[in-house]
Order: C-alpha cells, then sequence, then structure tokens
C-alpha cells in the first residue's frame, strides 16, 4: 500500500499537494473536538471525511501506512515538481500527527525531496520538539512547522517550543484562527491571513520575518471581512462620498 498525495484541492489550497490523515481515526483529534472553545470543536475535516465516504477511505489508507511502521527509503514518494517552480507542499491538511512513526516518515520525505519546500501543520507541540531534539534527528532546511493554537482567539507562544537553536530562524511559526467577536472587540488585531489562495502567499511555507499567523473562524469570514473592510480608511471614506452624491440626488 502507497501513500496517497491529493493533488486537486479546491478553495485556498488549490495548486498545493498534500499527504493527510484521518481525524476520525486520530484520538488526539477526537479528543480536542469535545474541547469547548477550540478550533477543532469546528472541524471541517471530520464533517468532510462524513460527507465523503470515498476521501475518508483515502485518509484511513494513508492513516494505517504512514503510522504502523518506518517505510523504506525506495517506497517514499518523489514530489511531482515543475521546471522553474518552487513546488510547496502539505503535511497535514485535513488531519494531524498521530504518533512518532508517522513524524518520522514525514520527516524521511523531506530528506527525499530536498528541492520541494514542505510545512507541517500540527498541534502536536511537545512530541515534534521532543523528536527534533534527538542527536540523529536534524531539521531539514526545506520544511517549516506551523505550530496551530488550539484555542480560538489565544496564540500559542512558540518561543516556548523553539528548543536549543535546533530551528533556523522563520522555520516555525504559530497559526491562530479567531473569531468575529474578538476581532470586533480588538481593532488593533492585524489579520494576515486572506484565506484565497495559499499558493500565491506562502507566508506560512517560507522562512521570513511572519511569525504569527492570524486567521478568521471560517464560519465568520464573511462578516468579519465586512467589518475589517468597513475599517478600511480609504473604503470608509468612499462609503461617505457615496452616501454625499445620494443626499445630493435626493435633495434635487
Amino acid at each position: 500500500m502507497t501513500i496517497e498525495i491529493c493533488k486537486n484541492h479546491t478553495g485556498k489550497m488549490e495548486k498545493i499537494q498534500s499527504i493527510s490523515t484521518s481525524v476520525l481515526l486520530n484520538p488526539f483529534c477526537q479528543n480536542n473536538r469535545k474541547k469547548l472553545g477550540s478550533v477543532c470543536s469546528h472541524c471541517y475535516a471530520e464533517n468532510l471525511a462524513n460527507m465523503y465516504s470515498a476521501l475518508a477511505a483515502r485518509l484511513a489508507r494513508n492513516t494505517e501506512v504512514l503510522t504502523s511502521g518506518v517505510i523504506p527509503w525506495d517506497s517514499l514518494p518523489t514530489i511531482e515538481t515543475k521546471v522553474g517552480e518552487e513546488t510547496i507542499f502539505r503535511f497535514e491538511a485535513f488531519g494531524d500527527i498521530i504518533n512518532e512513526t508517522q513524524l518520522y516518515n514525514y520527516y524521511m520525505i523531506t530528506r527525499k525531496n530536498p528541492f520541494v519546500r514542505f510545512s507541517l501543520y500540527t498541534k502536536r507541540y511537545s512530541l515534534v520538539t521532543k523528536f527534533f531534539e534527538r542527536e540523529d534527528i536534524d531539521v531539514p532546511p526545506n520544511l517549516t512547522i506551523v505550530f496551530s493554537s488550539l484555542m480560538l482567539n489565544t496564540p500559542i507562544d512558540i518561543n516556548k517550543l523553539k528548543g536549543h537553536g535546533m530551528f533556523r530562524k522563520g522555520q516555525i511559526k504559530s497559526f491562530t484562527v479567531y473569531s468575529k467577536d474578538y476581532i470586533m472587540k480588538h481593532p488593533e488585531l492585524k489579520i494576515n491571513c486572506g484565506a484565497r489562495c495559499c499558493n500565491t502567499c506562502r507566508l506560512c511555507y517560507l522562512k521570513n520575518e511572519v511569525e504569527e499567523i492570524r486567521e478568521i473562524l471560517k464560519t465568520d469570514r464573511e462578516a468579519t471581512e465586512r467589518f475589517l473592510a468597513f475599517k478600511d480608511p480609504e473604503v470608509l471614506a468612499k462609503a461617505v462620498e457615496g452616501l454625499e452624491e445620494f443626499e445630493l440626488k435626493f435633495d434635487e
């Protein structure tokens, strides 16, 4: 049985390849799903898996392959790339790491594909940092680790996760989801994830000065973006200008 790579994402993940596992078979995910106020309590991945049986089956097969044993080097996938174009690749577009064996297999995939930019999204903070503290493991330069905050509106402190100098500058980031109510009460908060096209943005994938990524909760996005647009001085000025023009016509 081979690892199945998703190459046909839609929405913000369009044109990005990924390997994912099943949240339905992940005790860590299932436990977090029950926590009030957690991002996992709004899990879209579980909803999709329950809705599409073919997707659930593919994720289940990946779970078995990645977690049951170390995959031989020759059986590890070679990621498809295009000449003259930097390829970015995501580990876990749907689920999370289940055990250290799975993490080791991801690590070896990054080693086998040194010209691909990988980004690992995970809430398994302790498991990941302890793994890379091992003396026989080095952190591949083509890997970025995005530590997703478990709770809504509560960023994780990645300074505690940077280890003993094992991560390069910009190699780890935090990713936090914020609700509309919180954003409205904290106008100083800067949302820097537009959730539109990861392939053109690449903020989570490349090593840069940005260490904290902030996204709007999916179900709140439309209403929140209208609020944020109204806060923009240029948008507000245009709205006022339009209102003044309407009033002049009305007076006539």
